[in-house]
């Protein structure tokens, strides 16, 4: 075996054993740095009247200010999502789907939006933090 000054021209493999070790190994990394990844989206329910949840399909409007809405309505929870977005650029597109899914959750059918901004999170990161009103109509 020749050696290049601290460098070693030809290694011998380890073991198949040591082989899926390590493969399992990244396995898990790669798992915990894509949880990681993921933006967390909370909802705290509003007042003593609760809600059904509605079905996964049902539309979910969204407002980015109350004079929008223009039909009567009832906020049944705040909702926040947060993203550090590691890796990543993101916008508010990114935290809408998550956010009518907490919606959904506590049986809202419309999000105010109340308040949204960047997350800088490393040298080309930028995540997202959003929060608003959901709300039920009322008719």
């Amino acid at each position: 075996m020749r050696t290049i000054g601290w460098c070693r021209a030809h290694t011998p493999r380890g073991s198949g054993e040591d082989q899926h070790r390590s493969q399992t190994t990244i396995a898990i990394a790669i798992a915990i740095a894509l949880a990681s990844a993921c933006g967390r989206t909370s909802a705290t329910p509003i007042g003593s009247r609760r809600y059904e949840a509605l079905p996964p399909g049902e539309t979910v409007l969204i407002f980015t200010s109350e004079k929008e809405v223009e039909q009567p309505f009832q906020v049944v929870a705040l909702v926040t999502y947060n993203n550090p977005g590691k890796y990543q650029i993101l916008s508010i597109e990114d935290a809408i789907p998550a956010l009518k899914d907490k919606a959904r959750a506590a049986g809202a059918n419309g999000i105010i939006i109340d308040q949204s901004f960047p997350v800088k999170s490393g040298f080309i990161s930028t995540g997202i933090h959003v929060s608003g009103r959901a709300i039920r109509f009322t008719h």
